[in-house]
């Protein structure tokens, strides 16, 4: 019975409602999954647990003297833990589900499920990594296509402050400073949107985006 159950389980998969991409958080799930992703949810979580079969034990002997039982030798005194190296590969399979989450959710401009799956990879990053600073401003990214220029404004200067902390520096931090910058104009802080605009301008390598830059900061300085 319990193999037929699994068995029905696995070909219940179905597609993600709507548009025609498939739920990536159905990826190896027999079960249904909200159409909007939540972060933080393992791979793990969606595999069947398998079931065991509870074993009575024995009763015990008549009473006999109580004689000192012989200690459990190492290898017997506890269950093994799991390796490093085994908690590390683990945490990389859970990263990549995520950042493959994300980005079929951006392309299905799904943008809000797409920043959920990019926040929900940060906690899977080995400590000091530099993408970090990348996952953050991708949150940002996706939350500003919303039209959510607050909350977007938040997600870019945890990157900022995130690349400080690292002393990372490079196009995802550039792409940072040039989304808060974005942020603040449209909240109509234009001194600080031409502040942050200008380091942008400092750390973007590419002609075509130093030149849309430096257009932004003249015409913003120029504006009454």
């Amino acid at each position: 019975m319990l193999l037929a159950f699994l068995a029905g389980c696995s070909g219940s998969r179905k597609s993600d409602s709507g548009d025609g991409i498939e739920n990536p958080r159905m990826e190896g799930s027999g079960s249904a999954t909200p159409a909007f992703a939540l972060p933080g949810v393992p791979l793990k979580s969606d595999l069947p647990v398998p079931v065991r079969a509870e074993v009575k034990k024995a009763e015990a002997p008549a009473a006999q003297p109580a004689e000192a039982e012989p200690e459990a030798g190492p290898a017997e005194a506890r269950p093994a833990e799991a390796k490093p190296a085994e908690t590390a590969a683990a945490a990389s399979g859970d990263l990549e589900f995520h950042l493959r989450a994300a980005r079929k959710y951006a392309a299905a401009k799904r943008y809000r499920s797409a920043a959920a799956e990019y926040g929900a990879a940060v906690p899977f990053l080995p400590a000091g990594d530099p993408r970090a600073v990348s996952l953050l401003e991708r949150q940002g990214a996706m939350i500003l296509k919303t039209g959510d220029t607050a909350k977007a404004r938040e997600h870019f200067q945890a990157a900022i402050e995130k690349a400080r902390e690292l002393n990372a520096s490079g196009k995802d931090l550039a792409d940072s400073y040039l989304g808060l910058g974005y942020c603040l104009e449209k909240a109509n802080k234009i001194t600080e949107a031409i502040d942050s605009y200008e380091k942008a301008l400092a750390l973007s390598t590419g002609k075509s985006v130093k030149a849309r830059i430096s257009k932004t900061i003249s015409d913003l300085k120029k504006a009454p």
